[in-house]
């Protein structure tokens, strides 16, 4: 996986400085939660993450930490358990964490197959949002390989703004967490609608983004960590398991 540049102590700091005298002089009409702040106070972290995603620009990261925050407190991430969730959707397999990448990395899949644009998308993505929290809760700001399941998918299966919504919320709410996407088993009819969806991607994305076939999948996840339908050795059935 690729690595950007380092931030400095001093720039943390400066993000950390500025962004707690903001909480100060201009605080929000509804305040952060205190797991956020305590994120902020308590280490650097969150904050190295962010100025790494954004490339080291001091203005951004202290700008989108305050969107992250607002944002987190307003849709309840820190709050979110399975039971807030879609119920239907939770159990019915087309978003799960399993396994993980060659490095070490979660393995978030979503399994295009199973995809409908009947579903709700709000829904969808709040599952999202509920599984990179259980995740990083368990493993501090974990990052996690998004791993876009097209293996049987069709052209009913494909819903490019569910799939703009799934980039949006990486590249706004969670920019450090991703550390490749891979879209694996791209049907040959999806291909023209998949460079659409690359057209949407920010710079970053790109640089992450792998298109792999069972020929080539162990590059990324090997072969015991691979479910049989993509070609490895696990024949592992998705069964939602409580954290």
């Amino acid at each position: 996986m690729p690595t950007g540049p380092q931030p400095s102590a001093e720039q943390v700091n400066e993000v950390k400085t500025r962004f707690l005298a903001k909480l100060k002089s201009e605080p929000p009409a509804v305040p952060f939660h205190p797991s956020d702040l305590a994120r902020i106070n308590d280490n650097d972290i969150w904050i190295t993450k962010l100025l790494e995603a954004y490339k080291l620009d001091v203005e951004k990261t202290i700008t989108r930490l305050w969107e992250n925050c607002e944002w987190r407190q307003s849709y309840g991430t820190n709050d979110i358990t399975e039971k807030s969730v879609n119920q239907e959707y939770l159990h019915d397999g087309e978003i799960y964490v399993h396994n993980q990448d060659h490095e070490g990395k979660p393995l978030l899949i979503v399994d295009f197959s199973k995809h409908s644009k009947s579903k709700n998308q709000d829904d969808l993505i709040r599952l999202i949002v509920y599984w990179v929290e259980r995740i990083q809760r368990k493993d501090y700001l974990q990052k996690m390989t998004l791993f876009m399941d097209m293996t049987n998918a069709g052209l009913s299966n494909l819903d490019l703004d569910f799939i703009k919504g799934i980039i949006n919320l990486f590249e706004t709410k969670y920019p450090y967490t991703p550390n490749y996407i891979i879209v694996h088993q791209l049907p040959f009819l999806l291909n023209a609608a998949f460079k659409v969806v690359k057209t949407f991607m920010p710079a970053e994305a790109l640089e992450i983004l792998r298109v792999t076939t069972k020929k080539d999948i162990t590059q990324y996840v090997n072969q015991d960590n691979c479910l049989k339908i993509w070609g490895g050795n696990d024949d592992y059935k998705f069964k939602f398991e409580s954290a």
